[in-house]
Formats: structure tokens, C-alpha cells, sequence
């Protein structure tokens, strides 16, 4: 479902307007996955040994088997 956001514009610190705008389905999409791929980039990034290796892969194998992304 497409969201509306809003423009402020203010004149010396004072809100005097609000401009709606149309975010779409695809937009409100990428949005969403660029968070993912990024809160993904920082779980990744902090592995720092095998054993948080082993631990990090055994959660996501879970997940993808309960969202039936693996048989």
C-alpha cells in the first residue's frame, strides 16, 4: 500500500508547510530491503571468530527453513 510522506518547509526555524508526496509499493520495497541488506552487512561484520560464524549461519539456515526458503 503506497504511503504519504511530507516536504517541511520552514522559514527561520518555524514549520509553515507541508508538502504530501506518494512513496510506492515499489519504493516502500527497496527501502526496506536496502535496511535489511544493511542490518545483514553489520551481523556480518561483526563475526569475529568461528565460533560466531557457526552460531550467525545456524540462525539464518533456521530462518530461511521456517520461511520455507529451504525444503
Amino acid at each position: 500500500m503506497p504511503e504519504t510522506r511530507y516536504i517541511d518547509e520552514y522559514d527561520n526555524g518555524v514549520l509553515v508547510n507541508q508538502i504530501p508526496y506518494e512513496v510506492t509499493d515499489e519504493q516502500l520495497a527497496h527501502e526496506a530491503e536496502s535496511a535489511s541488506l544493511k542490518q545483514a552487512e553489520t551481523l556480518i561484520n561483526d563475526i569475529s571468530n568461528l565460533s560466531e560464524a557457526k552460531i550467525f549461519l545456524w540462525r539464518l539456515v533456521k530462518r530461511l527453513i521456517k520461511n520455507g526458503l529451504i525444503p
